[in-house]
Order: C-alpha cells, then sequence, then structure tokens
C-alpha cells in the first residue's frame, strides 16, 4: 500500500514537469520565435497589403462613382442643351439670308472741276455716262461772267462702274478741286421693309379670305375696308422698296464746273468770240447814235432854219 502510493507521487511529479517543459517551451516559441516568424511577417506584410489594396480599391471605386456621376451630370447638361436647341432653333428666314448676301449700299458722288468750255465739258460727261451704262439725270449751266459759263450735271450710273466713271470724269478735267464720295449701309431698312411687305401680304389674303366667307352686309363691307386698307400699305411698302431698288442699284454722281480763265483758246487774255461779240454792239450802238442824230436834225433843226 505504501509503495504504491509512492509511486502515484512520482506519476504525479512527472506529469506536472512534463506540463511545466511543455508550458515554458509554449511561452518561449510565443515571445521570442513568433515575433521573427517568416509566417507571421508574411501574414502582416500580407493583411497590410490587403489593407492598402483595399483602401486603394475603395478610392478607385469612389473616384470611378464621382467620374461616372460627373460624366452623367455632363451627358445629361449636354442632351438637355442639344434638346433645348433642338426645341427652339434659330432660324433666318430665306429672304433675309438672300438680303443679307446681297448688301445694299448706297453711293454718290460730288466733284468740283476747272475746265477749258464748260459746253464741252457737259458733252464729254454725257458721253461717259451713256458708256457706262447710265444717264444723264440734270444739267443746269450759267453765265455769271461775260463769256464764261458756269454750271453742274448730275448723272447716274450703275454702281459697280461708280469709281471707274468718276477717274473717266477727272481726266477731263485742267483741276480738280474737290471730290467727295459717301456710301450709306441700307441692308436693314431693306430687310425690315421686305418684312413687313410679307406680313401685310399675309394680312391680306386673311381678309380675302374672311371677305369669301362673310355672309352679312355689315362684315363684307368691314373687310373691304380692311382689304383695301391693308393693299394702300402693301402699295406703299412696295414703292419704298423700289426707290430702294434703284437707290442702290445706280449711283449719282454729281459734277460742278467752271471755265479756267487761265486757259485762252488761242492766245493769252485773247479770245475771239468775245471781240466779235463787242465789235457787233459796238456797231449797233453808232448805227443807233447816228440815227437819233438825223431825227433831231430833221425835227428840230430843219424849222429852226
Amino acid at each position: 500500500m505504501l509503495y504504491q502510493e509512492e509511486k502515484f507521487k512520482k506519476l504525479v511529479k512527472v506529469v506536472f514537469w512534463l506540463m511545466g517543459a511543455f508550458l515554458f517551451i509554449g511561452l518561449f516559441t510565443l515571445f521570442n520565435g513568433g515575433k521573427n516568424s517568416p509566417s507571421n511577417r508574411d501574414f502582416s506584410a500580407k493583411d497590410s497589403g490587403g489593407i492598402n489594396e483595399q483602401s486603394d480599391a475603395s478610392n478607385k471605386t469612389i473616384s470611378s462613382m464621382s467620374y461616372s456621376d460627373e460624366m452623367a451630370g455632363s451627358a445629361g447638361r449636354g442632351m438637355s442643351s442639344v434638346s433645348s436647341m433642338s426645341e427652339s432653333p434659330t432660324t433666318v428666314p430665306v429672304e433675309a439670308e438672300e438680303t443679307i448676301a446681297d448688301k445694299k449700299i448706297v453711293k454718290n458722288g460730288n466733284i468740283t472741276l476747272k475746265v477749258g468750255d464748260t459746253e464741252w465739258a457737259v458733252e464729254e460727261i454725257s458721253k461717259i455716262a451713256r458708256e457706262k451704262g447710265g444717264e444723264v439725270f440734270t444739267t443746269n449751266l450759267y453765265e455769271r461772267i461775260r463769256g464764261q459759263k458756269s454750271g453742274f450735271v448730275t448723272i447716274k450710273v450703275p454702281v459697280d462702274k461708280f469709281e471707274e466713271t468718276i477717274k473717266d470724269i477727272k481726266k477731263i478735267a485742267t483741276q480738280v478741286l474737290s471730290e467727295s464720295t459717301t456710301g450709306q449701309d441700307v441692308t436693314e431698312q431693306y430687310v425690315d421693309l421686305q418684312a413687313q411687305l410679307k406680313n401685310k401680304k399675309a394680312e391680306e389674303e386673311s381678309f380675302v379670305k374672311i371677305l369669301g366667307t362673310a355672309g352679312k352686309i355689315d362684315d363684307v363691307l368691314a373687310a373691304t375696308r380692311e382689304v383695301s386698307r391693308v393693299r394702300g400699305e402693301i402699295e406703299r411698302l412696295e414703292g419704298r422698296i423700289r426707290f430702294m431698288d434703284s437707290q442702290t442699284e445706280m449711283s449719282t454722281i454729281t459734277v460742278s464746273l467752271s471755265e479756267d480763265v487761265e486757259v485762252a483758246p488761242i492766245g493769252e487774255g485773247w479770245r475771239p468770240w468775245e471781240v466779235v461779240k463787242k465789235s457787233f454792239k459796238e456797231l449797233i450802238d453808232n448805227i443807233q447814235g447816228f440815227a437819233d442824230g438825223v431825227i433831231r436834225f430833221i425835227i428840230v433843226g430843219i424849222p429852226s432854219l
């Protein structure tokens, strides 16, 4: 019995020693060997890499989501802009486009010239106007000093011949005293008149339709008055358009002329025609004086003898 108790105590001691040894080995491995363990290092790296990758992935996901939202917003705004543009397009009337493409310019010119002979200059200017496809509008000549004529000529030529005509007219002068040209763009006014005319014609058509369907006499009379009123406005607008067409298709050039007293036909200070006219006037005056003397002698002198 005593022998068994001692044996049991030895067995218990061995078990306690073994447990203590295993516990010591475990603690040593945990605190020393576990810190430098490759598996732990890999695990830590994997954990940190996984966390970083998850963070990067999250950031990429957030960035892609915000970029998608931004692109979606931009696309939405673009679609709304296109939609609004398609719903309310800006239209330009065909008549306005054609008129704008063909500018309406009113050109006028004024030239003051000295010439050797005014009548000859008027004939030359008229010839130039006809050669350019134009015409003489007005001519006015007067004589301020005996034997010296002055005046002005107004011609109309096609607008594309304006500069060429002025250049040719200046060639007949002995001196160009002054020259001025003006241009006025009336395209906007012309387009406005065309638009008004179009609206008035549409208004006239509406009243004509009403006149055709009117049954009562009062309605017929009222529609007739409106048609007459609109027709008058249409004719007025058409007249203004025709006038503007004439002003823009044909340019006006006014040439003021005066004879150059320094230009003599034969010699300096000698004008033969003036000498002839003065001689005839003196002859007539002498004849009138002789006749007056004879009459006085017959009436007064003979009875007194």
